[in-house]
Parts: structure tokens; sequence; C-alpha cells
């Protein structure tokens, strides 16, 4: 049999991934004994015995500082600002930094856009309509993918949000309850921008709206 205090680890790395648990929990409305069953079958944890995870997750319950958070989280997301932007396309490119400064140089004005930078790619985020003046100026070759018809959730938060641990997992965590995928993500603090699928963009809002 597992030990009790793997048992605690493991019930509470398992409660503390998901969200809707934990509020349920803290809700009280949520039977322990049939939580304890679920977790046993879905992760396995028929060598911990039921007795066992059930004593973890009352253990979650009484020193979780869950209630604490939601009230931080809570007032914090209460002074964001959220707007949405519609036809919105994300192109990726196999290209460095600096060949995309010159680029950028050499094709003068254009369209303002987001960019993201990671090791092998690039990303760009522009307005759906002037996504081919930024494709003439790449080979197909650097054109790794064009996605479009994303919407933009911009979720603005007070500076204080910036020291406070789990603001960007709970706007992930409320998209992820309602089923909505997150197909990009800039974090620019403040400012949170999360792209969706144009399609998701109602629920998708109404989800962080919940937050405020």
């Amino acid at each position: 049999m597992m030990k009790k205090n793997n048992t605690n680890q493991t019930v509470w790395k398992l409660l503390l991934m998901d969200l809707a648990i934990q509020k349920d929990i803290h809700r009280q409305i949520i039977n322990t004994r049939a939580l304890a069953k679920y977790l046993i079958k879905k992760y396995g944890l028929s060598q911990s015995g039921l007795d066992a995870v059930i004593s973890a997750i009352r253990r979650f319950e009484n020193e979780a500082p869950f209630e604490e958070e939601e009230k931080i989280l809570h007032n914090i997301f209460k002074e964001s600002i959220i707007s949405t932007r519609n036809n919105i396309a994300c192109l990726t490119l196999s290209l460095t930094v600096n060949d995309l400064v010159k680029r950028w140089t050499n094709a003068g004005k254009l369209p303002p856009a987001r960019i993201t930078t990671g090791r092998r790619t690039i990303k760009l985020m522009v307005d759906q309509p002037d996504i081919h003046l930024f494709k003439i100026m790449f080979s197909s070759d650097e054109i790794i993918k064009v996605e479009e018809n994303l919407s933009e959730i911009s979720v603005i938060v007070s500076e204080r949000a910036i020291l406070t641990k789990g603001v960007m997992a709970r706007i992930a965590n409320e998209l992820s309850l309602a089923n909505i995928n997150i197909h990009e993500l800039i974090v620019c603090p403040p400012e949170f921008l999360i792209y969706v699928k144009q399609s998701d963009i109602v629920r998708a809002h109404e989800s962080v709206l919940k937050l405020s």
C-alpha cells in the first residue's frame, strides 16, 4: 500500500490540477467519498486505499489556502479591463529575429502586428484583411503555417496583479472549463492576450467576464 505522505502528495497534486473540483470542494457541494472513488478509478490509486484517499481530500479541504487565493484573484480581476477583437490571423515563420527586422525595415510602412518569438519560429498576429501584406515578405519555405479566423481577448489587469501568482493560470482554467482551446497566448504584463477560434469568442468572452 502507498505510504500516507505519498498518498497526500499524489491526491493534492491531482486536486490542484482541477479547478472545477477545487471550487466544488470549498463550496461543500461535492461528496468526499464519491470524489475519492473517482480519483482512485481515474488515476489508478487502488494501492492507496479508499480511506487514505478520503483522508487526503479532507486534509486538502482544511489546509489548502484556496478561499484566500480566490478572494485575492477576484479582487484583481474585478479591476481588470476586458476587450475583444475579431478577424485575426496568425502567421508562423521559420525565421530569425534579425532576418525579420531586416525584412520589416525593407518593406517600409506596414500595418500593426503583434510578434512572439521562440527558438525556431516567429509568430505574427495581424488583422486578417492585412495578411497578404505580410505574406509577400516571405518565401513559401519560410511560412510554416497561416491560421485565420481567430479572435483576440485582451485582459489588462492592475499593476499589483503582476506580483500575484496564478493570474494567467486562472484565465486558462476558466477557458478550459468552457472547453475552449487557446490557440495562441501573448503575455506582456499587465496585459494578457489570448487567441481563440472566432467561433468560440462569445463563450470565451463570457468565461473571462465571469472572473470579474
